[in-house]
Parts: structure tokens; sequence; C-alpha cells
């Protein structure tokens, strides 16, 4: 499952709210007044000439910071930014906008750009330029000032659920499991949260990929797993409706289990090997108890088995 997409909305779409901001009417005047100025700017964005709108909405907010228009010239500014498509220009922009005008009704909008603005640099900076450089880690700080920025917001949830989705697949599992820790716990009535549950069970169980054992990992995938299992299941129709995700959890937990089990074994070897057999059963009786239906459990019996009969007299 991945994240949704938004659909983009077109910056001419907006054009209109341009408008709808202008404090003044009858002919146009030629001068330097602030209206004037945002008459200009106005025309060169809704022409799409957008190094020129921005230039003009910068210099009418700087030059007339008391002026109605201010505010608005500041954040068409960023617009104007974003036309260009200088998405790291216009993500300063409008983090600027926004500290200056927290309140803005034009915060939504804001929120959007930001999502979209994120989610494109993320895609573009899969395959890095020249192999070398990538967009991905800007359009993560994107998302993350996203869900700082607007905690509230339709897109916080949707935010973090990407950015872990797609530090999970870049097999950076440590990463995705701060975003996916703050789905779940910021967010628990997200439609996220449950898919955020088995996704941070992998990324906990996906630090022990290769030669690395984390055992204190594996512990909290299984709890995750756990805890995802018993959600699911405690509903009957959503048991039914995630029959084969239930099934593909508890197969995921089987096999953290095992590794756990395995770590025991190799635990009551190092024991044995360093003349501690009275640890080493121990270990094999310990995990018989916490992983009774794995392999390596399997494996314990028949130890503890063997040295039984070999203790007899």
């Amino acid at each position: 499952m991945n994240p949704r997409r938004r659909t983009w909305l077109p910056l001419l779409a907006i054009v209109p709210l341009l408008a709808s901001c202008s404090l003044f009417g009858g002919s146009k005047q030629v001068d330097d007044s602030p209206e004037a100025a945002y008459e200009r700017a106005r025309d060169s964005f809704r022409q799409e000439q957008w190094e020129d709108a921005e230039d003009i909405f910068g210099d009418i907010w700087k030059d007339h910071p008391d002026s109605p228009l201010a505010a608005d010239a500041r954040f068409y500014e960023a617009e104007a930014r974003y036309g260009r498509g200088k998405y790291n220009g216009a993500f300063e922009l409008y983090k600027r906008f926004l500290t200056a005008h927290p309140l803005s009704p034009h915060s939504p909008l804001i929120q959007q750009r930001l999502y979209d603005m994120g989610t494109f640099l993320v895609e573009e900076g899969k395959e890095g330029l020249f192999g070398v450089l990538t967009y991905s880690e800007e359009g993560i700080k994107i998302l993350d000032y996203l869900v700082a920025a607007f905690p509230h917001g339709d897109l916080a949830d949707d935010a973090l659920v990407y950015a872990a989705d797609h530090e999970w697949r870049a097999r950076q599992p440590l990463r995705a499991i701060g975003h996916l820790h703050d789905l779940i716990d910021g967010y628990p009535g997200s439609e996220w949260a449950l898919e955020a549950r088995i996704r941070l069970a992998r990324a906990y169980r996906d630090v022990n990929r290769g030669t690395r054992y984390d055992g204190d990992a594996l512990r909290r995938a299984k709890a995750q797993y756990l805890a995802y299992i018993d959600i699911v299941s405690a509903d009957a129709a959503r048991e039914r409706e995630y029959a084969d995700l239930l099934a593909q959890a508890r197969t995921e937990l089987a096999e953290v289990e095992d590794m756990l089990g395995r770590k025991m074994i190799e635990a009551a070897d190092f024991y044995l090997r360093t003349g501690k057999p009275d640890a080493a059963q121990a270990e094999l009786r310990n995990l018989v108890r916490d992983h009774p239906g794995t392999t390596a459990a399997a494996e314990a019996r028949k130890r503890l088995g063997r040295t039984d009969e070999e203790e007899t007299p």
C-alpha cells in the first residue's frame, strides 16, 4: 500500500484570488505606489512571467511593509518562486511567510504546496543526480517541516507515512522507525495508523538484516507484530477484511521469533565453549519457554533431552 497522492493545484487556478486581494479599482495608474506595483505583479503572475512577478511582489512587501497588500505580496512572491520550479527556494519563502503570518488564510494552500514539493523531491531524488547527489533528503526535510508547522492539518499523517515508506525502501529502517512512531503516537485515529504499526514491526526487524544483530530491536518488532495481530483480530469484520495481511503478519512474527531463538542457541553454545554448562542449559530452557513454536526451540528440546540422558546415572 502506497501513500495516497494529492492532486497538484495549478497556480493559475488561484489567479482569481489575486483579484480579490486588490484594494483598488478604476484605471491603472503609472506610479510607484504599492497598489500600482501589485497590479503589475498580478499581470505578470497571470501571464506566468514568474520571475518578474516574484521580483515585484518581493519589492512590495519589503519596500512597503505597512501596506495592506504586504502580506499577500509576500505570499505570492513564494507562489511565483514555486511557479518557476525553484522548490527549495519556494520552501524557504513559505517558511518565512508562515513565521510572519502564522494565521494566514493562505495556510491550507501552503500545506498542500509543502506536501507536493516534498513528495516530488523525494521521487526525483530516488535515482540521484549522476548517481551521486540526491534531492530526497530535501524532500524529507520539507515533509518534516509540514508536520511541525501543521500538526493538526489534513496532510501531517500522509507526510509521515510517505517519509517512512521512502526510508524503509531506501534501507534506512532506523529513520523509518522515527517517522512511524510519530505517526502512531501522534495520530492514533489516522487511516494510516494500523498500516504504520505493521511497517514499524518490519522496520525493527530489518535493523537486523545481514550480520548485524540487535536483540532489543527484534523484541520491539515482536511487540509490534503482536499489537497489530491483536488489533486486527479484535474485530471480526476487520479480521475478515485483513485476512491475508493478518496471515502475513503471523508468518513474519514466526520468523522474528526464530531469529530470537537462534541467537539464544548461539548464546548457549558460547556458554558451553567457556565451560558453563549450567548457563547453557538455562539459556536453552528459556528459549523453549519464550519461543516454544520455533525450530530453534525444537533444537533446544533435543539438546536438553540429550543432556539429561547423559547426566542420568
